[in-house]
């Protein structure tokens, strides 16, 4: 069997394999479209930046770099440091944005050799947006309504306690809270009292 090919528009002779190619190369864009087509054009150009000085980029390095990203991508976290950090869509795109603006202001070294400037930002971007999210749980919990309370014969009990219980109840279980236990004198003498009349206390 033969593994040469012809196009059937133009003639131009075709590798088999250079078509196995070309279908990984286009799974790989369908796969970033599939993702967001503005979050894929700032991925594009978030690989441009790899493109070494007065060369281009090759196609299989960009797809190879592609699919570097892709899997990170596609599930929304990255593993950065020993850790996994969830991150929106959106966080890429800024994290691009802010390497892009880095590279216009001349303060980024081109050619990229790898994704750790990438991976950097977007941690700390996760890091912030962790930190932001329990400093607001710790203001609900602080500024959560408390039951309200209500004083009942001196005691101070819980509204919906206060409708639900006996008031002389509520009382004798706060004063035998607050009571101690019996002193060992007092305990001792008690039983003096009650043993002439022939009661074991």
């Amino acid at each position: 069997m033969t593994t040469d090919l012809h196009c059937p528009a133009c003639g131009t002779h075709l590798e088999l394999m250079a078509l196995f190619a070309h279908e990984v190369d286009q799974r790989a864009v369908e796969r970033l479209i599939a993702i967001s087509v503005p979050l894929g054009q700032q991925v594009l150009q978030y690989i441009s930046l790899f493109t070494p000085p007065k060369t281009r980029l090759t196609l299989p390095k960009k797809i190879k770099l592609l699919l570097q990203l892709l899997p990170d991508l596609e599930r929304g976290a990255i593993n950065y440091k020993g850790r996994e950090w969830l991150l929106p869509r959106s966080a890429w795109g800024q994290a691009i944005e802010q390497m892009l603006a880095a590279r216009d202001a001349g303060r980024l070294e081109l050619p990229m050799k790898g994704h750790g400037y990438l991976y950097a930002i977007l941690a700390g971007q996760a890091d912030k947006h962790e930190a932001a999210q329990e400093q607001e749980q710790q203001l609900q919990q602080r500024t959560a309504p408390r039951p309200a309370a209500v004083t009942v014969r001196g005691q101070g009990v819980a509204i919906a306690d206060a409708l639900q219980r006996d008031p002389a109840l509520l009382k004798i279980e706060a004063d035998s809270r607050k009571a101690g236990a019996m002193p060992e004198e007092v305990r001792q003498r008690w039983a003096e009292m009650l043993r002439p009349k022939g009661v074991t206390p």
